[in-house]
């Protein structure tokens, strides 16, 4: 969240608790068979531009590193730190460093409200698909903003849950993705919206230049493509946390519930489905004029 890689957690997402605040996507098979197919080039283009070698690199949520290690290879001999609230997820990023061989990233269990390192002591950060999850997002980025060196910059993305668009309407995909999956996140503590923000949040944070950026690397197209999203999305809908979740808050009546992830993995199947969401990003810079990139 290893078997065939599967697509993105999306509504059916359960609850873990870490430190004190609750994790929306928290099955472990279905989180891992996600990230692991995310790629810098896809996931985080805006930041690309501004990394370079030398550098020294935070990536906080990390996950299986998938992003990490793509990240860790362009600025070696810089070292890059993935941090994360999962040790299973790390080990997986440990092996997969070992298996490309860089020696030049190390990861560690730590929270984005709490970050095990001096003041100053990192080049650029980033926080990709964690802030969501999160009740203080503000309290994140200030935190990232501390950690900071003087020339630093900070990516951040997140969806926007309100541009979930699913094809066609009167599937139980479209309920899970747009009626669902926003009132889960922000019953757990997160706010499911708040992306849309973060050039407003960054400057209030104390960055002192930001940069808006839209990603949409989240699609659904294919057949194979949305076979995986409703493996996963019919997985975590018969989650235990979720089901009891999901009842006791009456969104859904339980015979509905107990029809759900059928009708889910219905559309996989069907020629004509489809799903996207856009994921809102933006750079946030420590002083007001863009490091130079020499």
């Amino acid at each position: 969240m290893s078997e065939e890689p599967a697509t993105k957690a999306t509504a059916a997402e359960t609850t873990t608790k870490a430190g004190d605040e609750f994790y929306t996507f928290a099955d472990p098979q279905a989180q891992v068979a996600y990230t692991q197919m995310r790629r810098a080039a896809q996931w985080v283009p805006f930041l690309l531009p501004h990394v370079r070698s030398g550098m020294r690199l935070l990536d906080c949520g990390c996950g299986v590193g998938s992003i990490t290690l793509d990240l860790a290879e362009i600025v070696t001999p810089g070292e890059t730190v993935g941090v994360d609230v999962d040790a299973g997820q790390l080990e997986l990023a440990r092996a997969a460093a070992a298996a490309r061989g860089l020696g030049t990233v190390r990861f560690e269990m730590g929270s984005v409200y709490e970050l095990p390192f001096a003041d100053a002591s990192f080049d650029a950060a980033l926080a990709h698909t964690v802030l969501h999850h999160l009740s203080e997002p503000l309290r994140a980025l200030k935190e990232l903003r501390r950690v900071l060196a003087p020339g630093g910059i900070v990516a951040v993305a997140d969806d926007d849950f309100s541009t979930w668009v699913v094809a066609p309407e009167d599937s139980a995909m479209h309920r899970v993705m747009t009626e669902l999956a926003p009132q889960i996140v922000a019953a757990n503590g997160g706010n499911p919206f708040y992306s849309r923000h973060l050039r407003r949040l960054l400057l209030e944070a104390g960055f002192a230049r930001t940069e808006g950026h839209a990603v949409a690397a989240e699609q659904y197209g294919t057949l194979e493509e949305t076979r995986r999203f409703a493996a996963v999305s019919g997985r975590l809908l018969q989650n235990p946390d979720l089901v009891q979740l999901m009842l006791a808050q009456g969104w859904i009546r339980p015979d509905e519930l107990q029809a759900l992830p059928a009708g889910v993995q219905a559309w996989g199947e069907r020629p004509d489905a489809f799903a996207a969401v856009l994921y809102c990003a933006a750079l946030g810079w420590v002083d007001g004029e863009t490091p130079s990139r020499s």
